[in-house]
């Protein structure tokens, strides 16, 4: 009896070592696959690409005793780490964010905390008469820093109030309006710039500006476009253009509840 045990435990301890190899190698893989298509459509993929590019150089080098690029690549290999972290540092900090998000609206209904139908009829009025807006809508990640870039305003979400904010020539009407928690606390506000191959050679600073904040945070964006007369969305690195009226509530519904808010996919026509 005691060597039947024995040998059951001696085969379960061979089974657990197979398993375990392949449940490490399994959660190996699931995390690249998710750092690569996070990062995929970003610029950061290039980047990524050429590192991979020198890693096959170096290991044909070594393979075919290429003495000299061998020792070129070797001589590098402990600056590329640095270069890593200061080239992918808006990629890895936006990466790093996302594990700390908490759904600061998760009891909050957000058609009331954020006066929707006032809000999209300031929207749809400001397309129709193609005047430029960007408002941005502040979900897990802090846009303090950029609200503290413009002039602060701290006021209740009203159609007039967005419309006045928006009214071309006036002090306000550059930059972007940030919303937090239901409230517009800025407006004229300074936003990164995007390089995106997402935008087209017709789309100017404000389209730059809004998918720029859209992929250094989780931030949702809703912008009109003074040109085409257009309802732009932009939110997690992309960017949805033309949406109509009627679908612009749903959509800010969607992105700002919690609970929907970070599917992979939604499908904007």
């Amino acid at each position: 009896m005691e060597l039947f045990f024995y040998n059951l435990v001696y085969i379960l301890s061979i089974i657990w070592d197979y398993l375990r190899n392949i449940i490490d190698i399994v959660l190996v893989a699931v995390i690249f696959y998710i750092i690569y298509t996070y990062l995929v459509k970003t610029k950061a993929i290039q980047l990524l690409r050429g590192f991979l590019f020198v890693a096959v150089l170096w290991l044909l080098a070594r393979i075919f005793h290429f003495e000299t690029l061998y020792w070129l690549i070797t001589a590098m290999t402990s600056y590329f780490f640095i270069a890593i972290i200061i080239l992918f540092q808006p990629e890895l900090r936006r990466v790093i964010s996302r594990f700390g998000q908490s759904g600061w609206l998760a009891n909050i209904d957000p058609e009331d905390s954020l006066h929707l139908d006032e809000l999209v009829n300031a929207v749809a009025a400001m397309a129709e008469a193609r005047i430029g807006s960007l408002i941005v809508f502040e979900r897990d990640n802090s846009l303090r820093s950029y609200a503290d870039s413009g002039v602060v305003i701290n006021a209740g979400i009203t159609e007039e109030l967005i419309r006045t904010i928006f009214f071309p020539n006036t002090e306000l009407h550059d930059g972007a309006l940030i919303i937090q928690q239901g409230k517009i606390v800025s407006a004229a506000c300074y936003l990164p710039l995007s390089d995106s191959r997402q935008l087209r050679k017709n789309h100017g600073a404000r389209h730059r500006a809004g998918l720029g904040i859209a992929e250094e945070t989780d931030a949702l964006v809703v912008l009109t476009s003074e040109e085409t007369g257009q309802i732009a969305i932009m939110v997690n690195s992309k960017l949805f253009p033309r949406i109509k009226r009627e679908e612009l509530k749903n959509i800010i519904l969607f992105f700002m509840n919690p609970k929907t808010a970070y599917e992979e996919r939604y499908s904007i026509k």
